[in-house]
């Protein structure tokens, strides 16, 4: 009995695993670098996606989110990027006066302390301490200092969570930026989590948010040359038919118009959807690549 039904799940197993594998071998196969007029027009298709979406863009209060638009329009000068950050000062004129001011060219604030997080997410107090240079918050949030660890998303509470690392970096660049001077060892962290996240887009194929924020974070932290162009290709074929993309991609369609695909959370079942979280994400990407193939 125990044979009768092992063959099948062998054979099951067997077939998923080569699946997994060709797909490791397309997600990591040799191409040339994309054609300069293909990264435009995905870019051009990504900013109709915001212009057609602006009221429910400008109510989304990320300040990380805003901050990846800015940042974008710095690199690519695109006036219509600029009125739309500009409209969003507008909505939300606090976002300048807070912990997140130094995000837009605020001074920050390095007298704050843990009271000023409570209640965020273990990255956002990260990031916080980091950008305001506020030695206060690790010392009275320890998770907050653990994060300045390079093994810190290894740990079993953070070692199933996506984007763990890609936060993490964030934040130790951000240490970086601010040359606050809390890590003597900067470079070897930014090292070893670069390395982390290139082993993450070698054997992760799901390109969903978080596939995004994996060539992001080796972008903005200068290790650009470990990207692989078919993973901006990836990238650029997941991109929606409106000109944004989402946390899910599609596999194999169901009866009932969603289908069974990949997520963040692996395995579900969904419908394939912009965000702005993961939009934000490839139109700074975008603007990165075609302002470098720009300059030379």
């Amino acid at each position: 009995m125990i044979k009768f039904v092992m063959g099948p799940v062998v054979v099951l197993l067997a077939g998923l695993l080569s699946l997994y594998m060709v797909g490791v071998y397309n997600n990591n196969r040799d191409m040339e670098p994309q054609e300069q007029v293909a990264l435009t027009e995905s870019y051009e298709r990504s900013i109709a996606w915001l212009q057609s979406n602006r009221q429910k863009v400008l109510a989304n209060n990320n300040p990380m989110l805003w901050w990846m638009l800015g940042e974008s329009q710095q690199l690519n000068g695109d006036p219509r990027l600029k009125e739309l950050v500009n409209a969003y000062f507008n909505q939300h004129q606090r976002v300048r006066r807070g912990v997140w001011g130094p995000l837009f060219g605020v001074s920050g604030n390095p007298y704050l302390d843990e009271y000023n997080v409570q209640g965020l997410p273990y990255y956002n107090q990260h990031f916080i301490y980091a950008l305001n240079c506020a030695q206060g918050i690790a010392q009275g949030v320890p998770l907050v200092a653990q994060q300045n660890q390079s093994g810190f998303c290894l740990q079993s509470s953070y070692v199933y969570r996506p984007a763990c690392i890609t936060h993490q970096l964030m934040g130790i660049n951000f240490l970086h930026q601010q040359a606050c001077g809390f890590l003597p060892e900067i470079d070897e962290v930014t090292a070893t989590l670069q390395n982390y996240i290139v082993r993450q887009l070698t054997w992760d194929i799901r390109v969903v948010d978080v596939y995004l924020q994996r060539i992001l974070m080796l972008l903005i932290t200068g290790a650009e040359a470990h990207i692989k162009s078919i993973w901006i290709q990836r990238m650029l074929g997941q991109q929606q038919a409106d000109g944004g993309w989402g946390d899910f991609q599609s596999l194999i369609a169901l009866p009932d118009g969603r289908s069974l695909g990949f997520s963040s959370r692996i395995i579900s079942i969904g419908k394939e959807k912009s965000s702005l979280h993961a939009s934000a994400q490839g139109i700074y990407i975008l603007s990165h690549l075609i302002s470098r193939n720009a300059s030379g």
